[in-house]
């Protein structure tokens, strides 16, 4: 069990140092915020930032195309994402 969690801890940060502002994500499931629908499943997401808190808690800022509010996406909940340069299949 612990070395399956390390395994997507370090997947996770593979795809948050890998993917760039630009890039595009889909996440596995709907994201819900507030009992609000913010970003649909396999839908494409540009990335417009990445943050990294001291904490060393890492996201991807993307746009909500629902509400056009700004949404922190941690890479755990990401499936698929392309680059500019080549796509790319995570499961």
């Amino acid at each position: 069990m612990i070395a399956e969690v390390e395994n997507l801890l370090v997947d996770s940060e593979f795809i948050w140092l890998t993917l760039k502002e630009g890039d595009k994500i889909s996440i596995e499931v709907n994201f819900v915020q507030d009992g609000v629908v913010q970003l649909l499943a396999d839908k494409p997401y540009e990335v417009v930032a990445k943050t990294e808190a001291q904490t060393g808690n890492l996201s991807f800022v993307v746009e909500s195309d629902i509400t056009g509010e700004l949404v922190n996406v941690h890479p755990f909940l990401v499936s698929d994402y392309i680059t500019m340069s080549n796509p790319y299949r995570v499961n």
